[in-house]
């Protein structure tokens, strides 16, 4: 009896392990619902790591890793052709404005996860500014750039 215990505990810590999903798994299709009682669902297909959360504001988030981004993302006020490279890039990422968005431009850099990972105030030159990111790991980020009259979201890929 007790060898049969050992071997189905064998077993099931295998198949524990066997669920460990690789890191960089960054999206999904899926989609966004309001219900009629004007709770927001939020569904996703295809993503490989299991998460369940909620919030105070009733959104609830089960069965997989949702993106986070979504509440990041905000739309420009006025339309500035923004362009970025090197893309991906290894320490230092530009962005150039096809006119100017301001004197001053701030910049946030966020995780998959939603987290903010870096943010700094930058003095516009020319048209274009430059992020050091070398501290940075290699991973998939999204860059918001903002000031006053100007929004930009973009993917990053750090090599």
């Amino acid at each position: 009896m007790r060898i049969l215990v050992f071997i189905l505990f064998v077993f099931g810590c295998q198949i524990v392990n066997a669920q460990q999903v690789h890191h960089e798994m960054i999206s999904s299709q899926g989609g966004t619902t309001t219900t009629a009682n004007g709770h927001l669902v939020r569904y996703t297909v295809g993503q490989q790591s299991v998460t369940g959360t909620s919030s105070n504001g009733y959104v609830v988030q089960q069965g997989f890793q949702q993106s986070n981004w979504a509440k990041i993302l905000e739309q420009n006020t006025i339309s500035i052709a923004t362009t970025v490279y090197p893309n991906p890039f290894v320490n230092e990422i530009n962005f150039s404005f096809s006119t100017s968005p301001g004197d001053k431009i701030s910049a946030y850099v966020f995780d998959v996860l939603g987290r903010l990972v870096y943010s700094e105030d930058i003095k516009n030159e020319n048209n274009l500014i430059k992020l050091n990111l070398l501290n940075l790991s290699t991973a998939e980020y999204l860059v918001k750039l903002s000031s006053d009259k100007f929004v930009h979201s973009a993917k990053i890929i750090k090599k």
